[in-house]
């Protein structure tokens, strides 16, 4: 075994959890999960020798590891989605049960297109910069910027259009109590 290889090894061990809580957020299955890592596992270390440098060794497992999740999802005809039901992998996920119909950030990032889900992903659930996105992704830095850019923008219109409706309804809650109010 030579260093690289066993660098690679220390490296895919100290980040396992990472490496499965981004291979969950594509396929949301704890199973599909853990097959799309063991798969991104044998991958790299088949193919450790067309690592050129030690230094690149993150963004290269990243990239393996995303096209592997993509591969699963296209066999298995799936979308990047979010399951409802088994989200527990996200730590500290905040919901004000006093707002109805519930704002949830996450359903708004599973509508928009996979590249921009993907930067997003990476960029603010893994903490990547925005360099070591383009690296992982195989895209040009300023195209990273723009799909980070406009998912964001996109992200920020829907929410906004959703807190006015909250706003209008809760303004309409609130006119009609007073209107009893003034009644009794």
């Amino acid at each position: 075994m030579t260093n690289l290889y066993e660098e690679l090894v220390k490296h895919i061990t100290e980040n396992q959890n990472q490496f499965y809580r981004a291979a969950y957020y594509y396929v949301k299955s704890r199973e599909a999960a853990l097959d799309v890592v063991q798969n991104a596992i044998c991958k790299a270390l088949e193919n450790y020798e067309k690592l050129q440098v030690k230094e690149a060794m993150p963004s290269w497992f990243y990239r393996i590891l995303i096209n592997e999740a993509l591969m699963y999802l296209r066999k298995e005809k799936k979308y990047i989605a979010w399951d409802e039901t088994d989200n527990d992998f996200l730590e500290g996920s905040f919901e004000e049960p006093a707002y109805e119909p519930k704002i949830e950030v996450k359903e708004k990032i599973a509508d928009l297109p996979t590249e921009m889900q993907v930067v997003i992903q990476l960029h603010f659930f893994e903490d990547k910069t925005l360099k070591e996105v383009s690296e992982i992704t195989n895209t040009n830095l300023n195209t990273v910027k723009s799909r980070l850019y406009a998912a964001c923008k996109r992200l920020g219109k829907e929410l906004e259009a959703e807190d006015d409706t909250l706003r209008t309804r809760y303004k309409k809650a609130r006119e009609k109590e007073q209107k009893l109010a003034e009644e009794a």
